[in-house]
């Protein structure tokens, strides 16, 4: 396999609040390769959005990176300019509203971003926006309209051609189809595919859906409770989780079989614990069919690099 671009390595992020200190991302792990699509999946408050803000230095007080390294192409990034981030790693968040300013032209915000990262002339900037525009399926003559001219869906290209500007090595894409219907849900994932394998850009997905990360990802990651629970290729995970959590989460995924319809889905009892109060061992003991006491006592590591639960202590051990 290919050198990480991406390496993360027990990073933790920490909010301190008066005279306590709370662990929001605990001592994660994880690679990103070129040209790859990772998912990280997870109930909400699971601390997805805050690695991935993490590793962009969106971070902010009190919110902290308590330990750990972040490194791209083996530079570390935690303590580098903003700019130099931004031109080497973009994000699309999941609202483009929220992302877009309604008060100028999708063109003035394109040649904005380009110029700042590269030293062209407004016109070369401009051409190249109606290029990127172009590369996400947009008549480049609507350079000149305002966001609220746009679909939904539309909206989201726009802003995906945004993080493109900078010609970026990876993208962090947070649940960029959540407010969109199905079928524009499946151009802009597809959209995305397209991106990666004809840019070579690494994209890390952060969503709760399984669907889209089975349809999507080339692996997953599964967090909980701010920690790496399971990782592996996506097909193996979600065929053969090894984490109760990741089985919970592939059973209460809704199956389009009509043999199925009349089951109940299932649901994963209980919710996420509060950051300020997390279980002592495995943070998923109290949801958990399976623990034991070493469960609630004990923290477990990642066991064949896979997942972490006591289950896989014992050699052959599955759900």
């Amino acid at each position: 396999m290919d050198e990480p671009l991406l390496e993360i390595k027990d990073l933790s992020v920490s909010l301190k609040k008066r005279n306590t200190i709370s662990v929001a991302v605990d001592c994660l792990s994880l690679n990103l390769y070129p040209s790859e699509i990772l998912g990280l999946v997870g109930e909400s408050g699971a601390g997805k959005s805050m690695t991935g803000s993490a590793i962009l230095g969106l971070i902010e007080s009190p919110l902290y990176i308590s330990a750990g390294t972040i490194t791209l192409h083996g530079q570390s990034i935690v303590e580098a300019p903003e700019h130099i981030r931004g031109s080497k790693i973009s994000m699309i968040f999941q609202d483009p509203l929220v992302s877009l300013n309604p008060l100028k032209t999708i063109g003035e915000q394109l040649v904005k971003t380009i110029k700042t990262h590269f030293n062209i002339s407004k016109a070369e900037a401009l051409e190249r926006g109606k290029r990127l525009l172009s590369d996400v399926g947009i008549d480049p003559e609507r350079i000149d309209a305002y966001p609220h001219t746009f679909s939904g869906g539309m909206r989201q290209r726009v802003v995906i051609a945004l993080a493109l500007a900078p010609d970026p090595d990876l993208i962090i894409a947070d649940e960029p189809t959540t407010a969109l219907d199905v079928s524009v849900q499946a151009q802009i994932l597809n959209l995305l595919k397209r991106l990666c394998i004809e840019r070579g850009t690494s994209i890390i997905l952060i969503t709760h859906d399984m669907g889209v990360i089975s349809e999507t990802t080339d692996r997953v990651a599964v967090l909980y409770s701010g920690r790496l629970v399971e990782i592996g290729e996506t097909s193996d995970v979600l065929q053969h989780p090894k984490h109760p959590y990741t089985a919970g989460l592939v059973a209460s995924t809704p199956n389009i079989d009509p043999h199925s319809f009349h089951k109940k889905l299932f649901q994963i009892p209980g919710t996420m614990p509060d950051i300020n109060d997390v279980p002592n061992g495995c943070a998923f003991h109290p949801r958990c069919e399976h623990a034991s006491n070493i469960c609630q006592t004990q923290k477990p590591p990642l066991f064949n690099a896979r997942a972490s639960c006591w289950l896989l202590e014992t050699p052959g051990e599955t759900l």
